[in-house]
Parts: C-alpha cells; sequence; structure tokens
C-alpha cells in the first residue's frame, strides 16, 4: 500500500559542494549525480580548441548513456573555465555573492575556498524528491520546507535524491601546458559528473590525478574511472549512499569507508 509522505528538507539534505577528499553521504543521503540533460561548455580556450573538448565531454557523457541538451541551443550547466588563478576567481566571487554559493553551508564553503593546486570544481547540488520534485531549501529557523509526495515503505530506496544542477571546473592556464585536450576533456568530465573523489588510496588510479604534482599523467579517463562512473549511474538515483559506496567498492576494488 501506498502512503503519503511529508519530507522535510533540512539544511543537511539540500546541498553540498564538491570538496578535495572522497565524499561521505551524510544520513546515507544518495550520492550526488546529474539527472538533467547536459550542456557543456568551455570559456579561456580558442574556439576550435573549445569545440573539440565540448564534443569529448559530450561523448564521454554518451558513452554512460547520460541524457544530453541539443548543443545548438542549450544553456550550459557544465562550464570549464581557463582561468589566469581559479583561487582568487572563487574568492572574488564570494565577495560578490554569487549565486554560486547558496546552497553550501560555511564549512564547504571554506573549504573549498582552501583547496589548493592548480584545478578545482564546484557543483551546485540540491535535493529533489524521489521524482525530480524540487524541495524548497530552508531560508530561516521557523519555515521548515515541506515536500509531499506518494510513496511505498521501502528499507532500499530513499525518499529523496540529490541531483547536481551545475558544474563550474577551473582550470589554471599555466597549468594546461603539455597536457592534450583529451586529458582535459576527461579531467573536467570526471570533476563535473561526481561529487565523490575516489579514495587517497586510489587516487594515481584516476584522472583526478592530473594535476598533482609528481607521478605519471594519465593520458585520460582510466579503467578505474570508467568503472567508478559506470558504477555510480547505474540504477536508480536515489539508492542510499552506503549501497552505492558499497558497489563502487565492489567495482574497483578499493574502500570507500573507513
Amino acid at each position: 500500500m501506498l502512503a503519503r509522505f511529508r519530507t522535510i528538507a533540512l539544511g543537511s539534505l539540500a546541498a553540498a559542494f564538491l570538496v578535495v577528499g572522497p565524499a561521505q553521504a551524510r544520513a546515507d543521503e544518495p550520492l550526488p549525480r546529474f539527472e538533467d540533460p547536459l550542456c557543456p561548455g568551455v570559456v579561456g580556450l580558442k574556439q576550435e580548441a573549445a569545440e573539440t573538448v565540448v564534443g569529448m565531454i559530450r561523448g564521454n557523457a554518451e558513452t554512460l548513456g547520460l541524457p544530453l541538451a541539443k548543443e545548438a541551443t542549450c544553456e550550459a550547466n557544465v562550464v570549464i573555465a581557463f582561468v589566469d588563478d581559479g583561487a582568487d576567481y572563487l574568492n572574488r566571487l564570494v565577495d560578490q555573492n554569487s549565486t554560486l554559493f547558496f546552497e553550501m553551508d560555511r564549512a564547504e564553503r571554506q573549504a573549498l575556498l582552501a583547496e589548493t593546486g592548480s584545478a578545482r570544481a564546484v557543483l551546485r547540488v540540491r535535493a529533489r524528491s524521489r521524482d525530480g520534485m524540487p524541495i524548497p531549501r530552508r531560508e530561516n529557523l521557523a519555515d521548515i520546507p515541506v515536500a509531499e509526495m506518494w510513496l511505498a515503505h521501502s528499507k532500499i530506496y530513499t525518499a529523496t535524491r540529490n541531483d547536481i544542477l551545475s558544474a563550474l571546473i577551473l582550470i589554471d592556464r599555466k597549468a594546461v601546458s603539455g597536457l592534450s585536450l583529451q586529458q582535459l576533456a576527461d579531467y573536467a568530465s570526471f570533476r563535473a559528473l561526481t561529487h565523490t573523489l575516489p579514495p587517497a588510496s586510489a587516487r594515481d588510479q584516476s584522472i583526478v590525478s592530473l594535476f598533482d604534482e609528481g607521478g605519471d599523467r594519465p593520458n585520460g579517463l582510466t579503467e578505474y574511472d570508467r568503472k567508478f562512473l559506470a558504477t555510480l549511474y547505474e540504477g536508480l538515483p536515489n539508492l542510499p549512499g552506503s549501497a552505492r559506496l558499497a558497489a563502487l567498492e565492489a567495482a574497483t576494488g578499493t574502500p570507500f569507508t573507513e
């Protein structure tokens, strides 16, 4: 029998931005992933190179079976920006009170701004109902947003999912010397499509290590990355985080929990 549930969208349910290190699901929330059609765009490259990178990112998404928006008319929700200084760029956005940070709590914003290195990713993540209905954000301590839906009792799936609304990938121009467009496109693809990063023990097996100092630079998405993304995007989006992490561990052979 179906039961009508009133789902409270508390702050811990709402949103998070991508930070360095493997992200763990809070309160067993589903791991964030893209559900809307993807529309990648590139800023800071010459047109021909930018179009090539866009095509490569779309190809990666298509391989995973993800929906793609019409290239000629869509508004970019995945932006890869090649800038002089990504850290400085983010700090200026904070000063401008950019909407990019509206779903982020103070600790997550501080962690993001404290990141070092030549590349960083910012994902806007928001809770939606199991069927994709928006859940209002909490604006104060008195009015708690409520979403109503019909839902069968389940210990397997959750009533909500966490959707990546948009991704901003910032790459310092000085760091791209010697890298191919394929490497850049594959790095951007991985960072845009997942809030959860590989554990430290497996970082060198992944494209996420592309801008790490020392060590070998991956030529593109690795076998580890492909297994990771395929597992993350397999099945329904409202699978509890613990179950998805267990599936990732089984697929990649690396532990995602301590």
